[in-house]
């Protein structure tokens, strides 16, 4: 008797033997990847020491984060205009036109991811995170804004400068139709993510010491 071959494994099986599928999707997978690569290396080189010691140089120490924010959003409007869909592939397809429950249910766990993100740069001082706060205390001739910080909140900050990977994971891979392209987005991210942000065991302790405080504060009122 012939083994029996698995639904995933005769999925793929099927995948590779439909050659129109693959060299249709071949172009936008390979476009595609080297976008998401060239936004990867701008973050991790503007983020290097040799940039932050080059505008230091330069005297653009207070224009730092600025520079960053505008080259990231540079290269994530390149990628957004440019990006091709690999719609040849498809992993998954939910068809949710005929359930209501289930399309809410996609759109609210967007919803739960925006909001996740745009609370997470509110909290970390989004001000400072873009690069004005910097600007602005330059000009006035104060101490850069991390100076007014804490060591704990600065040795987090160096780990995790912004917040968003449980908000972004959430909006990429939760999804109704999950295409080739989208999903080499979303592992891409995610990876680069985890990889990037090294948090210690000071940060999970400071961080578990922010919350019980705020806990504390609210039992107060």
């Amino acid at each position: 008797m012939p083994r029996s071959v698995s639904k995933a494994h005769t999925w793929i099986f099927n995948l590779l033997d439909n050659k129109s599928r693959l060299e249709t999707a071949y172009g936008p997978i390979v476009l595609d990847t080297l976008y998401v690569i060239g936004f990867i290396l701008q973050h991790s080189l503007l983020k290097s020491a040799f940039v932050k010691n080059l505008l230091d140089r330069l005297g653009l120490t207070a224009a730092e984060r600025s520079i960053y924010a505008l080259t990231s959003t540079l290269c994530l409007h390149h990628l957004i205009n440019n990006w091709l869909p690999a719609q040849s592939i498809v992993l998954w397809q939910i068809n949710v036109d005929d359930s209501e429950p289930l399309w809410w249910a996609f759109v609210i766990t967007h919803v739960i991811g925006w909001i996740v993100i745009f609370g997470g740069c509110v909290i970390m001082d989004l001000q400072e995170l873009l690069g004005i706060k910097q600007a602005y205390f330059s000009l006035y001739n104060y101490s850069e804004p991390l100076a007014y910080k804490s060591s704990d909140l600065r040795n987090l900050y160096a780990h995790v400068r912004h917040p968003s990977f449980v908000g972004l994971t959430l909006i990429l891979f939760v999804t109704n139709v999950m295409s080739f392209d989208r999903l080499l987005l979303a592992v891409l991210l995610t990876t680069y993510m985890y990889v990037a942000w090294s948090t210690d065991q000071r940060d999970v302790v400071y961080q578990k010491s922010q919350l019980e405080r705020k806990k504390l504060r609210l039992k107060a009122q």
